[in-house]
């Protein structure tokens, strides 16, 4: 059996043919119509008819914005969404006469480590996902955590300290996203912002950069204080770390020297919490669908 994966990002719908167990069989993509979002449903249909046909025994929706878990709703009445969100699972549904799932991308990127990723053995999971802005999503005892307003895990709205400016307090989104280590980092170095982006900021990192050192530095130190408060506020096993910026070799180790160094300022200090990276990149939201979809639909797979 087979399920049609969709993830819906800001600028691209991937699509995926995955098999139960994960195997991708077939894959495709089209931009998003950011600004006729209304237009998505219609595109998404012919896509899969023309990319997929009838092949698969349900579909798996992985998106941005809040998903409704009961309604299956995405967006929550956000007029970015609104073109599409309100309505997207049941029309799938009436479409293709398939059971349709609908879940929040962070969330989808947890449940692909939960399932097969470095949150495989684990019961309670903390992911961050640094990118544009931070994300991130909770697991506690197998279940995810969404809490009263479908806000939990959006750890992003986290306030931080501002060291310059008439501000004294930002979200960490803005202050310590990686798309805010290329903005800080460009100013230092009197470049413009679009030239800049983070791989680059990581080869000049290695490369001893003294602009770069500082970016990352104050990136480093806001992202051991989150990581450090969410071992004592939801107390997982591991918190893991997502998003492209991820994958550079210093993160990890300058990470756990900068939780190490906080830790040892702290007299009442009980327990550092354990990071480790996401195993899964950008496949993660597709394969986390497809076990939404199964944890939603088991019953009627026998």
């Amino acid at each position: 059996m087979k399920l049609v994966a969709v993830d819906i990002g800001g600028t691209g719908v991937k699509t995926a043919l995955v098999t139960m167990t994960g195997e991708r069989l077939k894959s495709g993509q089209f931009p998003t119509p950011r600004h006729d979002y209304h237009l998505l449903p219609t595109q998404l249909i012919s896509h899969i008819r023309e990319t997929y046909q009838t092949d698969f025994v349900g579909i798996a929706v992985s998106s941005t914005g809040l998903v409704d878990p009961v309604t299956q709703e995405i967006g929550m009445s956000s007029p970015l969404y609104e073109g599409f969100g309100k309505n997207l699972v049941q029309t799938l549904k009436q479409t293709f006469c398939v059971p349709v799932s609908a879940e929040n991308d962070g969330n989808c990127a947890l449940l692909a480590e939960k399932w097969q990723g470095a949150g495989k053995a684990c019961r309670n999971l903390a992911m961050v996902v640094l990118g544009t802005s931070v994300g991130g999503a909770v697991m506690v005892e197998e279940k995810l955590v969404r809490g009263a307003h479908l806000l939990g895990g959006e750890f992003g709205y986290m306030l931080m300290p501002v060291t310059e400016g008439a501000k004294r307090w930002e979200i960490w989104s803005i202050t310590g996203a990686t798309r805010s280590l290329v903005t800080n980092v460009a100013q230092e170095k009197q470049l413009d912002p679009t030239t800049l982006d983070g791989l680059q900021v990581v080869e000049l990192w290695e490369a001893g950069d003294e602009a770069a050192k500082k970016g990352v530095a104050k990136f480093i130190e806001e992202l051991a204080v989150g990581c450090y408060n969410l071992q004592y506020i939801l107390d997982p096993e591991k918190i893991l770390i997502g998003g492209g910026i991820s994958k550079a070799a210093f993160l990890l180790p300058q990470l756990e020297m900068k939780v190490a160094e906080l830790a040892s300022h702290i007299p009442s200090h009980v327990r550092s919490p354990k990071i480790e990276i996401c195993h899964f990149g950008n496949e993660a939201n597709l394969l986390g669908a497809c076990y939404d979809w199964q944890q939603k639909y088991r019953d009627g797979l026998n």
